[in-house]
């Protein structure tokens, strides 16, 4: 449960996601695989508007973590269950720690809606590159896709919260997550694209100090509870748990 503020929104995030797990969790639902898909995609709704919210009013506490290691975990978790060609989704080596301080779960939520937004728009084959790396006194993380784009005139709507662009149903928070996110752990957050080139976004955190950095997650571990934030985040292109 992401806990935070209770708002009108987080109370009915909660009480979306509640309802759902229970159904997903009941042995007599014996839900089909096409409800079974429809449930996880509430879910993904519910969780990214408990984040929303959450990071719009009281984020939580920054902690170090290394921002290319956290990726690397999380990649080789969607590479499990999502099935893509490794050569469509690829991830740039990073051979130095990049210790930032932001909040690890938050950080999955974002990227994993990153990874998905290219999967679900980029294409019949989305080509998909991340890379992080060190730049100055940042730790950048770059994604890039071989999409359609997006067109000028839609760009600054797109980081707009509940604008949505796709026939694919949607609250339009995936884009605007990642700059709420980076704005409260003194990041940045940018877009570019061209129509027919794809989609480049940016995230850059600070660099920290850290003496000890904890090990992300191993893909097994990510994987292990149904209701893991890969398994939610990437439900309109993953294989979903029984």
């Amino acid at each position: 449960m992401i806990l935070g503020a209770i708002t009108p929104a987080a109370r009915l995030a909660a009480a979306m996601r509640g309802e759902v797990s229970e159904i997903l969790c009941c042995p007599e639902s014996a839900l089909s695989p096409a409800a079974r898909a429809a449930a996880y995609r509430l879910l993904r709704t519910a969780q990214n508007l408990e984040w929303w919210t959450r990071l719009s009013t009281q984020p939580p506490p920054a902690r170090p973590l290394d921002l290319g290691a956290s990726t690397a975990a999380l990649l080789a978790a969607v590479r499990e269950v999502c099935a893509t060609p490794p050569g469509l989704l690829q991830l740039a080596p990073c051979r130095q720690p990049l210790p930032v301080a932001a909040d690890e779960a938050a950080f999955e939520a974002v990227l994993l809606n990153l990874v998905c937004n290219s999967l679900l728009y980029g294409g019949p084959t989305p080509a998909l590159t991340l890379r992080a790396a060190r730049q100055g006194s940042r730790a950048v993380l770059l994604l890039r896709d071989g999409g359609p784009g997006i067109p000028p005139h839609r760009q600054r709507a797109a980081l707009q919260p509940f604008e949505s662009f796709s026939h694919l149903p949607s609250a339009g928070l995936g884009l605007p997550l990642a700059a709420l996110f980076a704005r409260r752990y003194g990041g940045a957050f940018t877009l570019e694209s061209r129509p027919g080139r794809g989609v480049c976004v940016a995230l850059s955190l600070p660099l920290c100090s850290a003496a000890r950095l904890p090990q992300p997650p191993q893909a097994a571990a990510l994987l292990a509870d149904r209701f893991s934030p890969v398994y939610v985040q990437l439900a309109p292109r993953c294989v979903l748990p029984d």
